[in-house]
């Protein structure tokens, strides 16, 4: 069998089984190291006649950071991941450190190594850190967990089919404090029909829509749900919505939209047909992302700190390149933005025109 070529620190790490962390302390003569496991990286090393580069050089020695953000299974120009590159490189600059940006595209069945993985991943080179952002899969964190790689994942968005947010190297919001909040504020207002709109075949919706169910449960509202999936376009699945709502759920008088864009699509469904918001029916969304800032009437909606997250991943980044062990993840709140789109319960129903 052929053997594997040995080019980074990575590679004599994931040979010798250690730590990055670890081969760095040889590498810099730290005495942390027990004489048994400096032997055997320097024997990796000498059989494969390594010689770290300039960039490698400056990892082990602790200088300066260069990290891949990744964007997997999103759209480029998406402004809820955008802003959080932002707090990605806001950090870095802080720091003096780097941010090189990426994609990917791959299925949940997915096998690696494949010709979708970046090359920069491929190779190993000139990074020391990962930060996975967009949508991903427990098939590709198996991969990059083999590679011994630090990453830090924008947990939110990892699809396992359960509702629990990842437990270790991650950073999170609470989307279910966030919509429960949402919906309490709808409650307060004297709205008692309350109708949350989605694809609750998403697990990141599920969630707000579990902290909605909550708040409907605790104030002993009916639930109400217009449930639909596999729709491309958020935009499009609100607008789809509408009529439903008006024929399943004719009493609502308030709504709960997964996020921003499907709170758009509604609002377009309404003005369609003739239901006017707030006067007939008010509607909370949910990102508090940049586009919504043209809408007519402004939207309240939940704000998901999209910055911040950004830095904290790469600050949590920053602090697992001190050892592989597994960090715990952060959880960060929403804030409630009220704006026009929500008024005081005055109607018993929405009604056509």
């Amino acid at each position: 069998m052929k053997k594997r070529a040995i080019r980074t620190v990575y590679d004599i790490a994931e040979a010798a089984g250690v730590s990055v962390a670890t081969v760095s302390r040889v590498l810099n003569k730290h005495p942390n190291v027990s004489a048994k496991t400096r032997e055997r990286v320097l024997e990796f090393m000498r059989e494969s006649e390594f010689r770290p580069n300039a960039n490698a050089r400056r990892l082990v020695a602790g200088g300066t950071e260069q990290a891949c953000f990744l964007l997997s299974n999103r759209h480029v120009a998406h402004s809820f991941h955008s802003r959080i590159l932002m707090g990605v490189e806001d950090y870095f600059q802080h720091v003096g450190g780097h941010v090189v940006f990426t994609t990917i595209e791959y299925g949940p069945d997915a096998e690696f190594p494949n010709d979708a993985l970046p090359r920069i991943i491929r190779q190993r080179g000139d990074i020391n850190g990962l930060l996975l952002a967009g949508v991903n899969h427990p098939c590709f964190l198996k991969y990059v967990d083999r590679l011994h790689i630090p990453y830090v994942l924008f947990g939110n968005n990892l699809v396992t089919g359960l509702l629990e947010l990842p437990k270790k190297n991650s950073v999170s919001f609470d989307e279910v404090a966030g919509a429960h909040h949402a919906t309490v504020f709808l409650s307060e207002l004297g709205h008692r029909r309350i109708t949350f709109i989605g694809d609750l075949s998403k697990p990141w919706y599920r969630r707000r829509y579990e902290g909605y169910r909550t708040a409907m449960g605790t104030r002993a509202s009916p639930e109400s749900a217009i449930d639909i999936r596999n729709e491309e376009s958020a935009f499009e699945l609100g607008r789809k919505a509408v009529p439903l709502l008006v024929a399943k759920h004719p009493d609502t008088t308030a709504v709960l939209a997964q996020d921003d864009e499907t709170a758009c699509g509604i609002l377009d469904g309404f003005r369609r047909l003739g239901i006017r918001v707030p006067q007939d029916i008010s509607i909370v969304g949910y990102d508090d992302i940049t586009e919504i800032q043209y809408l007519h009437p402004a939207l309240t909606t939940v704000r998901v700190p999209k910055e911040k997250i950004g830095w904290s991943m790469a600050e949590l980044l920053s602090r697992t390149r001190e050892g592989r062990h597994a960090l715990m993840p952060e959880v960060i709140g929403t804030e409630l933005i009220v704006r026009d789109s929500c008024a005081k319960f005055m109607v018993k129903s929405v009604s056509v025109k």
